[in-house]
């Protein structure tokens, strides 16, 4: 069975539709579904943000569920003028930057490769389901990264396309279990964009904290148009991951590949 694992409810929308997910009985989190894709089964994660929410939730994953292989979805930030919204990257190496964002000089450490054979069946079902797509390098951090004289530094300086906060902890775990890994995101806001204040938009497992949301608005009523913008943005986001995701589950079917042994 592939496990998908992604930290916002937001980005498992679509797919969980998809696949007609349903709650698999366990604790509250993290908040774990199965389904159904092109035929597979799937197990579907959402684990909320940050590195300790997608490190501890992976873990009770593996240890609970056993699966063969772990794709890492979600939304991210560009660093580059040529990634715009709703592109989908698949990443050949996910880096980490543990420092603080503003400390200087910044420096990737812990490099994971994804696993080639499943990178090499993401380009081929990204290029069937005609998305557009390309492969690069993600860098995970420590934090949300909504300012674009940030964004455009990390661009500058490091040989990385996207910033998110999850992948690297996702698969650091898959890779200490010898469980194949790959990271796909979609991007949704660019390099020039300014994000609102999301993490306080967000509860601790990933879901929209609808009340803090709400009082926010009505605070700072100037930063309804990015709210509309990103949420619109982060629907078509979704939904291509679902459907990048029933490829790579149908192009899996259609293949000899051969995960974790269950």
């Amino acid at each position: 069975m592939i496990a998908i694992v992604a930290a916002l409810d937001a980005e498992l929308s679509a797919l969980g539709r998809r696949a007609r997910v349903r709650r698999v009985p366990s604790p509250s989190w993290p908040l774990i579904g199965e389904g159904a894709l092109a035929g597979r089964p799937v197990l579907l994660a959402r684990t909320g943000m940050g590195a300790a929410c997608a490190r501890n939730a992976t873990a009770v994953l593996m240890e609970r569920h056993k699966p063969e292989a772990v794709l890492s979805i979600g939304f991210a930030g560009s660093v580059t003028a040529e990634l715009r919204a709703g592109h989908l990257v698949i990443a050949r190496q996910v880096y980490v930057l543990e420092e603080p964002i503003h400390e200087e000089p910044l420096a990737m450490s812990n490099g994971l490769v994804c696993d080639p054979a499943l990178v090499e069946l993401a380009v081929a079902a990204a290029q069937r389901r005609k998305l557009a797509f390309s492969q690069g390098v993600a860098l995970t951090v420590p934090q949300v990264v909504g300012q674009p004289e940030v964004k455009w530094r990390i661009g500058d300086s490091l040989p990385v396309e996207m910033v998110e906060m999850e992948s690297y902890w996702v698969g650091r775990v898959a890779a200490d279990q010898d469980v194949p890994f790959l990271a796909v995101r979609a991007v949704l806001d660019e390099v020039g964009d300014r994000l609102p204040d999301l993490p306080n938009l967000i509860d601790e497992t990933g879901g929209v904290a609808r009340r803090r949301a709400l009082r926010q608005l009505l605070r700072r009523p100037q930063e309804a148009p990015g709210f509309i913008r990103m949420a619109a943005r982060a629907r078509r986001a979704s939904g291509r991951l679902a459907v990048f995701a029933e490829g790579l589950l149908d192009a899996l079917a259609a293949s000899d590949y051969v995960g974790r042994p269950q």
